[in-house]
């Protein structure tokens, strides 16, 4: 049952019991990205590795520049420390760039000393370029805890002395349970971060709609309803009671490329409303350069349906409004069934790499699509869809 977690002792079950019996489980439709809220401005960022700083930085400059992202992560892993040089930060500085360095312990060697001085280093030249510091730590083993416990130590001490935020702990199994654990240890230890940081790459391997039904324990995730949604919004509920208000998600790849999973991710945590900033690989980003293009700024509408084997999310602003859709299951289904021609016609269709689509292309599949209209278009949408043999035939308009 508790095979993932290699450190369960009696403190972490009493913890773990206590967050069960609390009131932060329970929501009203938690697991439903909640209405009419806005999309922050900057909220994009980039993740970028060792290898994206070596072998394409012009790229790099470019990417951020065209797009106007203004936040990157440089992805540290402390097996590779002595490979990172504070002078790969030159070529973005005069793009009015801000950086976070993450230091991804991905064992339990003795990188103490090492880290140190590259903070020495990196924090003589460039402070007023350095937004945050982050420690990701990617094991759930008492040695992992431990070494993690260490080097955030001295890395908040050096931090605070410099007035810079510190951001984390950045577990990539995402579990509430056990970042609710670590909140409390730093909390005991005055050293609570600035900002919670999550790593979802490994949430990127399975539908991210998907109903857990195991979390922590068999069954729990079912009769909590507990998905990405319910899992991030339990995630702000922890955090602010440790007074953390601002909350980070990175996305890295590991497989070195985009999946449908992974763009129907996205589409979900940019109307999740729960998060300040969300960082995206910078390799093979096509259709996910169409959202930070577009989203920014823009109001999440809502969910047109709920709790059915496919999806449909409603954005706007003062010019265009957009629908993101995709089916669940590997179906596909005729938009037909969901839109009346004469709007399928009025709309910009484009696929999931952000290219225009003639009307004739578009099957809603297991990968995002997206059909854009004017903002004052109104949009009759079929209540009921056809497709799932439902009788009643309401229309509501969308405006």
């Amino acid at each position: 049952m508790f095979k993932k977690f290699s450190f369960f002792n009696r403190a972490f079950l009493k913890n773990a019991l206590s967050l069960i019996l609390s009131h932060k489980l329970f929501f009203n439709d938690g697991h439903i990205p909640p209405k009419n809220h806005k999309i922050p401005n900057h909220f994009f960022g980039l993740s970028l590795t060792i290898e994206d700083l070596i072998e394409d930085p012009i790229g790099v400059v470019e990417m951020c520049r065209q797009h106007k992202i203004q936040d990157v992560t440089l992805l540290i892993p402390s097996n590779r420390i002595g490979e990172f040089s504070p002078t790969f930060m030159d070529d973005l500085m005069g793009h009015d760039i801000k950086f976070n360095l993450k230091l991804v312990l991905v064992d339990q060697e003795d990188i103490y000393l090492q880290w140190r001085e590259l903070l020495d280093l990196t924090l003589l030249g460039y402070q007023k370029h350095i937004a945050s510091i982050e420690i990701e730590m990617i094991s759930f083993s008492q040695e992992a805890l431990h070494a993690f416990l260490n080097i955030w130590a001295m890395t908040f001490n050096m931090a605070r002395l410099k007035k810079i935020k510190v951001a984390g702990p950045s577990i990539p199994s995402f579990s509430p349970f056990f970042n609710d654990m670590v909140f409390k240890l730093l909390k005991d230890k005055y050293q609570l971060p600035d900002i919670h940081t999550i790593n979802l790459t490994n949430e990127m391997d399975k539908e991210p709609e998907l109903i857990y039904s195991n979390f922590l324990i068999p069954m729990l995730g079912k009769f909590f309803k507990f998905n990405l949604i319910k899992k991030l919004a339990l995630i702000q509920r922890i955090a602010e009671s440790f007074n953390i208000k601002t909350i980070y998600v990175a996305i890295e790849l590991k497989r070195h490329e985009i999946t449908s999973y992974t763009l129907r991710a996205i589409s979900l945590l940019i109307a999740c409303g729960r998060l300040t900033k969300l960082y995206l690989p910078y390799r093979n980003a096509e259709g996910v350069l169409f959202l930070v293009d577009r989203m920014e700024g823009m109001t999440y509408m809502g969910a047109l349906f709920n709790d059915m084997p496919f999806e449909i999310h409603h954005f706007k602003n003062d010019k265009e409004q957009m629908h993101a859709i995709w089916a669940r299951d590997d179906k596909t289904l005729n938009p037909e069934s969901f839109y009346h021609i004469e709007d399928i016609y009025a709309a910009k269709i484009y696929d999931s790499h952000g290219d225009i689509i003639d009307f004739t292309q578009f099957k809603i599949t297991d990968t995002p699509i997206y059909l854009v209209w004017r903002s004052m278009d109104p949009i009759i949408f079929i209540d009921t869809p056809k497709v799932l043999d439902f009788n009643a035939t309401n229309i509501i308009a969308l405006s």
